[in-house]
């Protein structure tokens, strides 16, 4: 008996091993598992995990040396379930036969079936017939037979694969894509799948050939290897195609090579580097040409120069409370990257300024400190490299106390910064401000809160430079201030409860007192010279952005909030209206800020949504002396999820704004339509209302998605543009296969 029982261990170690060996070839090449180190044994972690075998009858033939299982066999190992209505061990042979239908379910939760399948105990060699595979993510493989040879190499012949789902009403039509291949080899010690004279199909129909084709495993999450190209065409660069090379590096770092071939300028050399350290992560990015020279008409001069750009990023742990890092973007000439259209490519997200940020910050308890830099580069076609700051260092700390008794708090802030620039303003700068802040609920329901604060400034003009700006001080030399300010701020919120119906009503005060400043054009602004005034910052203490500029004298602001709410049905209806009065007018508000006479102009939102299929918004600035709007933006939405309208409208008076030369007024339409489960249809419209009223945008888009392809057709037209990106239509093709990649096809 005891025989047998190892007789019967050895029959299912075997059979576990040598279907699992087979069904790698299946594993999508997207798994997340480890990659395999060198003599790597597939049977090795199955042999050393116990065995549970079941089955209606185990017969041992002692004249023909053979163990045979019948009657529905199954055999549990690992996680792994086999199944078969006969399994036959030969000891003479050591060969292993399952007959019968076959299956086996991997812990994965893949499952493989087979007719027939045939392999040697020490798993080298092997056969199986008809086989079959579902895996984990509802892929499916196929092939007529398979062969283990060499104990790492499983070679399957008439392979099908696809991940789409087949029909329901007609399982027998073809998938909407399928993979077709005289042949598939499985190489387990090269952690690769390689297939010969394979086949893509579309709905049954060949429409791409190659000979030879090879993705990586599911072993491995990165291998070597070319990438999806791109194609397309520019009216600018005529005809592209990008390569792109993926080299690993090791487990923690990769290369991505990425050369750009045109028809009317110079390739341009493109790459990206990504490594993982133990302490932090880095990315970095570059690209370079040797390119033609155009002038403000986009006709070529006839030189060539060298074009370039770097970019990336940088974060490192020093210990649990420190960290540094950096930020990364520089370019050649302002116009590279939108000329060579590299801004998406590499993910960039300011098209107007690249910023390079070198820093060190720690957090500890309730407090915080930095130290960095900043280096700007100015990419719109009127900016000066000449004023373009250099700001080092830049030095903050700030810090919180804990609550006291009566629920108040300390809190303090400073600041240091140096400014350099070529030929315009440098100074140098240190701030500090001290405060206190003590709220208060009365039992009323009142809501109180007390701040008093200190701040003191140094600021030391060294150099105005020969370019100034209407932001540079009058003179040179070291100025100081100290600025207190003390503010008391109210809100008493009434709440009504009327069924399901919930409105809160909350009147708001805040009153503000500080000595008036007078005039600060003695001081440099740096960090407070965009003023927008709106229902989010009517109530600060400081409506200027930074900290160069404070607004002093005795204010008070005052406002309304109310919000209804219908919890049966979600809706809701919520408005706020607010303004502030100075009691001394302050001349260091520009007069479009709608902030320099006594009265401010009346800021306030609007928010309704009586049904999840409706919702409009609106916040606006009004002119205080006639109610005309300064600025304006509004949006509505109709419609459900499958088929839904959005309006947008935006207004800015040009007073509001010195660098407008004219009233920006512009509305916006979006229809976006699922037509059905796998139909999406989208179209877009940008007008403008104001100075060359008409369409500035057009683009429809058209897409089709299910469980495994993707197809999308992009309409667009732009009617506004620069020197270096014209006015354009374009039409953008997306082809994606699921666990092979995506195509994209631009034409301009």
């Amino acid at each position: 008996m005891a025989s047998l029982r190892r007789r019967t261990r050895n029959l299912a170690r075997a059979v576990g091993l040598g279907l699992a060996a087979v069904v790698a070839v299946a594993a999508p090449a997207e798994a997340q598992a480890p990659a395999r180190s060198p003599g790597y044994d597939p049977g090795q972690q199955v042999r050393e995990t116990p065995v549970v075998l079941s089955a209606d009858e185990v017969v041992y033939d002692r004249d023909r040396d053979t163990v045979t299982a019948t009657g529905n066999v199954e055999i549990v190992q690992g996680g792994r379930v086999i199944r078969a209505d006969t399994i036959t061990f030969n000891r003479t042979t050591n060969v292993v036969s399952a007959s019968g239908n076959v299956s086996l379910l991997e812990p994965t939760g893949d499952v493989v079936f087979a007719d027939y399948a045939e392999l040697t105990e020490d798993l080298r060699d092997g056969t199986i017939q008809n086989f079959r595979a579902l895996l984990a993510d509802w892929s499916r493989l196929a092939a007529v037979s398979g062969r283990r040879s060499g104990g790492n190499v499983t070679a399957l012949r008439k392979v099908v694969y696809s991940p789409c789902e087949l029909c329901k009403d007609d399982p027998t039509h073809p998938p909407i894509w399928q993979l077709k291949a005289a042949r598939a080899t499985h190489d387990q010690a090269a952690a690769t799948v390689a297939y010969r004279d394979a086949w893509l199909e579309l709905g049954g129909v060949p429409v791409f050939y190659t000979p030879y084709f090879e993705h990586p495993d599911g072993t491995v999450k990165r291998k070597s290897g070319f990438l999806a190209p791109a194609f397309g065409s520019s009216s600018v660069l005529g005809q592209f195609i990008a390569v792109p090379y993926f080299q690993t590096l090791g487990p923690t770092a990769d290369l991505t090579i990425e050369p750009i071939f045109f028809t009317k300028d110079n390739p341009v050399l493109a790459g990206e580097y990504r490594q993982h350290f133990r302490n932090g992560v880095m990315s970095l990015n570059a690209s370079a040409t040797y390119g033609h020279v155009y002038d403000d008409r986009n006709q070529r001069t006839g030189d060539d120069t060298f074009r370039g750009h770097i970019a990336g990023t940088g974060r490192f742990n020093i210990d649990d409370d420190w960290r540094w890092g950096f930020e990364l973007a520089r370019a050649s000439h302002d116009n590279y990257l939108l000329r060579y259209k590299l801004f998406d490519r590499f993910r960039f997200i300011d098209r107007n300024t690249l910023t390079t940020r070198p820093y060190v910050e720690g957090f500890r308890g309730r407090s915080y400190a930095s130290a960095q830099g900043y280096l700007f580069q100015g990419l719109r076609q009127n900016d000066d490299p000449s004023l373009a700051p250099l700001v080092l260092p830049l030095v903050e700390y700030q810090w919180l106390s804990e609550p006291d008794q009566r629920g108040g708090y300390f809190h303090f802030d400073s600041y240091s910064y140096a400014v350099y620039r070529t030929e315009g303003t440098r100074s140098q700068r240190t701030a500090g401000i001290w405060g206190y802040t003590l709220p208060f609920t009365a039992s009323t329901g009142e809501v109180w809160t007390f701040t008093g604060s200190m701040q003191g400034d140094v600021f030391n003009v060294a150099d105005l430079g020969r370019l100034r700006d209407s932001y540079s001080p009058n003179d040179e030399g070291v100025r100081g201030r100290i600025f207190p300010q003390a503010s008391l701020s109210w809100r008493w919120p009434f709440l009504r409860a009327d069924g399901a119906t919930r409105t809160i009503v909350e009147p708001i005060v805040s009153v503000v007192a500080a000595p008036r400043i007078g005039n600060q054009e003695r001081f440099p602004n740096e960090d407070s010279r965009a003023i927008d005034l709106d229902d989010t910052n009517v109530f600060r203490r400081n409506r200027f952005t930074g900290l160069d500029r404070v607004e002093g004298g005795q204010r008070v602001s005052y406002g309304v909030n109310v919000d209804t709410r219908r919890l049966d049905v979600g809706a809701r209806f919520a408005a706020f209206l607010g303004q502030s009065y100075r009691f001394q007018r302050d001349g260091n508000f520009p007069g479009e800020s709608g902030l320099d006479d006594h009265a401010s102009n009346i800021v306030g939102r609007l928010i309704a949504s009586p049904h999840e299929w409706l919702s409009a918004s609106w916040r606006f600035q009004f002119n205080k002396n006639d109610f005309n709007a300064a600025r304006s933006v509004a949006s509505v939405r109709i419609g459900p999820e499958a088929l839904n309208l959005a309006i947008g409208y935006s207004y800015i008076e040009r007073s509001t704004q010195p660098s407008l030369g004219f009233d920006l007024e512009q509305i916006s339409t979006r229809l976006t339509a699922r037509l059905n489960e796998n139909w999406h249809f989208l179209v877009r419209d940008v007008r403008s209302l104001s100075k060359d009223a008409g369409q500035l945008r057009f683009n429809s888009a058209l897409v089709y998605e299910d469980e495994c392809f993707l197809f999308g057709v992009d309409f667009q037209r732009r009617l506004t543009g620069n020197r270096d990106d014209p006015p354009d239509t374009s039409v953008v093709f997306r082809v994606a296969f699921r666990n092979l990649g995506e195509t994209r096809v631009e034409g301009f």
